[in-house]
């Protein structure tokens, strides 16, 4: 049996998707898989207890047998960790994931390991992600986001903890105009300091892409339009705040969009309607004309009213995007198929130890 531990050192890089695309590709190629998240600090209540969302999503997504308190053995509440600042912890936490760990490994594969959302999480209860993957003995596949040269720092400073155990990187969400660099310059000199390239992976608009719920559960408001458009994928933001004259050539640039401008703008709202717009978001507590209601339900285009500026507005909506968690079956597909295209599974095989059947 192997075990993967799939570490980051920032939030928000691409790591659930990642496990969500090797446990898919593994699966497809015949071996029997397993998951876990031993330490999460995103615990959510509900009626029936706490979890971690990620973990339950990937626990029923892949229709896992193993019971929600093994797949993610250790939750850090707020409580939990005032009991301990206490001095009042009485939980082996340690044991809890030793146990749970061996549990869902047996008869598996390949048990693919979530870690926590940033190097230093879990230190409170001493399972941080340099502890965890120590105690399971497991290589550590590092998913970072690449900005600029400076990145290579978080990557060789993670090698330094890690040693032999770090088996390599996948560089996620690089900018189209970067790729062509860290394909032919960033990844060679990572190779050449002994941390392996499994993947180059490009910015996607549809991965980065969020619903019109989504952006309405954030913004709030008033929303006008049926439930089903809420659906919707909004690729892009852009700002209605040019002569009307400009407006259509102006909107026909972005397709997919989110079009942000003050609710007395109807000629602008109009305009917007005339190309691909996913959702309206007009500022200013102002409702629009009918003629603009008229043509969104035509055009099948919800519409939200909201009551900050437009400034403020498109700030807030900004926040949103790639800030919503990995839950949508097309992008599931999507980032599985971008797997499939450019990561070196044959080495993952390889270097875990692991031969296809």
């Amino acid at each position: 049996m192997a075990t993967l531990y799939v570490a980051s050192t920032e939030t928000f890089v691409g790591k659930s998707a990642t496990c969500v695309g090797l446990l898919t590709r593994a699966r497809r190629d015949g071996f029997r898989i397993g998951y876990m998240k031993p330490v999460s600090v995103s615990v959510t209540r509900t009626e029936t207890g706490m979890h971690d969302d990620d973990a339950a999503f990937i626990r029923e997504h892949f229709a896992l047998p193993d019971p929600p308190e093994q797949v993610a053995p250790v939750l850090v509440t707020q409580g939990v960790v005032e009991q301990i600042m206490r001095g009042q912890a009485t939980v082996d936490f340690a044991r809890r994931l030793r146990e749970a760990y061996l549990a869902v490994s047996r008869n598996r594969d390949l048990l693919v390991v979530e870690g926590a959302n940033t190097w230093a999480e879990g230190s409170v209860v001493d399972l941080s992600a340099d502890q965890v993957s120590d105690m399971l003995e497991a290589p550590v596949l590092l998913v970072t986001l690449y900005r600029s040269p400076l990145s290579l720092d978080a990557i060789l400073a993670v090698q330094r903890y890690l040693s032999d155990r770090l088996l390599g990187v996948l560089i996620n969400e690089v900018e189209a105009p970067k790729i062509d660099f860290v394909k032919s310059r960033v990844a060679p000199f990572l190779e050449q300091r002994g941390v392996p390239v499994f993947a180059v992976l490009p910015q996607d608009p549809q991965l980065a892409s969020v619903t019109v719920a989504d952006l309405f559960e954030f913004l709030g408001g008033q929303m006008i339009g049926r439930p089903e458009w809420c659906e919707r994928q909004v690729e892009h933001l852009v700002i209605g705040a040019m002569g009307s004259a400009a407006a259509l050539s102006h909107f026909r640039r972005r397709a997919n969009k989110a079009v942000i401008t003050g609710g007395d703008r109807a000629d602008l709202q109009l305009a917007a309607l005339e190309t691909s717009t996913s959702v309206l978001v007009l500022t200013g507590n102002i409702r629009p004309p009918a003629t603009v209601l008229d043509k969104a339900e035509e055009q099948q285009v919800p519409v939200i009213i909201v009551s900050d500026d437009t400034l403020t507005t498109v700030e807030r909506s900004e926040r949103v995007f790639g800030h919503i968690r990995f839950k949508q079956a097309s992008k599931i597909a999507r980032f599985t198929q971008m797997l499939d295209e450019s990561f070196d599974f044959d080495r993952l095989y390889d270097e875990l130890g692991l031969v296809q059947g």
